[in-house]
C-alpha cells in the first residue's frame, strides 16, 4: 500500500504497484485499468496523485489514455530486426510529427526513434520500442 510517511512521493509508490501488477500480468495487454475512482478508493489517495500516476505511466510506455474511454495496457508489438552493417552511426531522438505519423506513434507517447546513419546518409528512422538492432 501507499506509506504516506515515506520519503518516496505518494504517485511513485503507486506507479510502482501497478506497473507491478501490470508485470505481473494481472492487467494483460490491451485490459482496460481501473476508474480514477477505483484506484483512489482502493490505494486510499486523491484524484491528483492518480492522474500524477498515469502519466508517468504512460511516459513509461506501460500505459495510453483515450479520453472518454480509460486507460489501457498497452499492446505488446512485435519487434523489428534491423540489421545495421559495420560502420553505421546508430543515434536516438524524440520523432518528428512527421515520422509519429508514418510510424503510428500515438500523439503525446514518449517514443524515441533510432536513427541508422551509414556513410553520412541516414538508411532509417525506427520506433526505439518496436526496434531490435543487430550488428554483424
Amino acid at each position: 500500500m501507499i506509506d504516506p510517511h515515506s520519503d518516496r512521493p505518494a504517485y511513485r509508490q503507486l506507479a510502482d504497484a501497478l506497473r507491478a501488477r501490470i508485470t505481473a500480468g494481472e492487467f494483460r495487454p490491451g485490459a482496460l485499468l481501473p476508474s480514477i475512482r477505483a484506484i483512489e478508493q482502493e490505494y486510499g489517495v486523491g484524484r491528483e496523485t492518480v492522474r500524477r500516476t498515469l502519466a508517468a505511466l504512460r511516459l513509461d510506455g506501460l500505459v495510453v489514455t483515450e479520453r472518454g474511454y480509460g486507460t489501457r495496457v498497452v499492446d505488446e508489438q512485435p519487434l523489428v530486426q534491423v540489421p545495421v552493417p559495420r560502420g553505421a552511426r546508430v543515434r536516438s531522438r524524440m520523432p518528428t510529427e512527421a515520422e509519429r505519423a508514418q510510424l503510428d506513434i500515438e500523439p503525446g507517447a514518449v517514443v524515441p526513434v533510432v536513427v541508422v546513419v551509414v556513410g553520412g546518409r541516414v538508411r532509417g528512422v525506427y520506433a526505439a520500442d518496436r526496434t531490435e538492432l543487430t550488428f554483424s
